[in-house]
């Protein structure tokens, strides 16, 4: 399959998955199980089919192999969504067989694409790209683990005893692991290439060993139940998200031709909550596992509505419109049409989460939060309106100041 292919559709069905976690928000709370179907939507299905095409198109960039076999990369495909479909059935209809098919289903997806990972290291023409390349195996690793738990807490084989240290393990994997690693991977050589400026030199083996580690020893704090096995992983997890800083302030001191575009923007701003997210982390961990349950609300907001959320909506607007051919000219009005209003949709979206972390923090009224999620999802809106319509947007008036100064004329 081609790389063009391959973004398309992977990103198409990770585009419906996130219109229908936006969407599951409007049912009653005892129909979507309070945030969980909403959630599983976004990560189980939005986030783990836009990784899973976008890990096998920057690996082949970034070792200059070939693409995997075309039936490989369906196959991939379908036991995501099939994976996905049947947790987010399985676990409100409480049917466990169907649980344990999705997580098996979802557990091979992820070892697929890790032979396909390890397929174009082994066959690599560039050896050049090792730190992205090991972040996208730990990741694959992380998740590989964290999918098997998951599918062990929802068939209800886990005891009422270890149930909550095996899903804080679970979230930690599949959060701070598998998506988070996966980015920080990606956004090495994706950020420079939106921004149009050369890769910076950066040390990322440091802070990719940081990152890594201080999520292998939280994983063991979580397992043996010692607050300060976990208050070390945080430290340690929180100090290499700092390396993610240096990077990110390093590509934004590059001297450029152009504006910053929308895309760049949400990379930006979900960098920060990454950033921020991983020190009030590592504060929290150092309460033990209190300290961690009362953060619960705000690891939400920071690490997947301001973070991969936030990295989706941002990486959309710049692959979706490369992703299909087209004459450059058609392509830069696509490209233009995501400049709408984007300084406001950026503002509205970050406005409105630290809103919600203000009052997720207990530091504000209801009304704050309320105000916030408003907020959050009219900005939100607006980037999910684009990513569906920018095709059509672009027939319209996009030429404008902002545009030219992103895209040129």
């Amino acid at each position: 399959m081609r790389p063009r292919t391959t973004t398309a559709v992977y990103q198409t069905v990770a585009r419906v998955w996130l219109t229908l976690a936006g969407l599951s928000l409007l049912l009653p709370p005892h129909r979507r199980s309070g945030i969980w179907l909403p959630l599983h939507l976004a990560l189980a299905g939005a986030v783990t089919t836009a990784i899973s095409g976008a890990m096998q198109n920057f690996m082949l960039a970034l070792t200059a192999t070939p693409a995997p076999p075309a039936p490989v990369t369906w196959t991939q495909l379908g036991l995501v969504v099939g994976g996905a479909a049947s947790i987010v059935i399985g676990v409100p209809s409480s049917i466990p067989w169907l649980v344990a098919l999705g997580g098996a289903a979802f557990v091979v997806a992820i070892g697929i694409l890790g032979w396909m990972l390890w397929r174009s290291w082994r066959g690599a023409l560039n050896k050049r790209h090792a730190v992205p390349m090991a972040a996208y195996g730990a990741a694959v690793l992380a998740a590989l683990i964290g999918g098997t738990l998951g599918a062990l807490l929802g068939t209800g084989a886990v005891g009422a005893d270890a149930y909550l240290r095996v899903q804080r393990a679970h979230m930690t994997l599949n959060v701070l692991g598998f998506a988070s690693l996966t980015v920080v991977g990606t956004l090495v050589t994706l950020l420079p290439t939106v921004l149009r400026v050369r890769m910076p030199p950066w040390r990322g083996r440091l802070a990719l060993a940081s990152l890594v580690g201080g999520l292998l020893v939280q994983l063991l704090g979580w397992t043996l139940d010692l607050t300060p096995l976990l208050a070390a992983g945080g430290i340690v997890y929180a100090a290499g998200s700092l390396g993610l800083a240096w990077l990110v302030i390093s590509v934004l001191r590059i001297e450029r031709r152009w504006r910053v575009p929308a895309a760049a923007m949400h990379m930006v701003a979900a960098a920060v909550w990454f950033i921020s997210g991983s020190l009030a982390l590592a504060w929290a961990l150092a309460h033990g596992p209190g300290g961690f349950d009362a953060f619960r609300s705000n690891f939400l907001v920071a690490f997947i509505g301001g973070w991969l959320v936030q990295i989706l909506l941002g990486a959309w607007s710049y692959l979706l419109p490369n992703a299909r051919s087209a004459h450059p000219d058609v392509r830069r009005r696509w490209l233009a049409a995501f400049e709408i209003a984007a300084p406001l949709q950026v503002l509205l979206l970050n406005a409105g989460l630290v809103l919600m972390a203000v009052r997720g923090a207990g530091w504000a009224s209801t009304g704050v939060g309320d105000a916030g999620v408003v907020l959050a999802f009219t900005g939100a809106g607006l980037a999910v309106v684009k990513v569906w319509l920018f095709p059509l947007l672009g027939l319209g008036p996009v030429d404008t100041d902002r545009a030219r100064a992103v895209w040129g004329g």
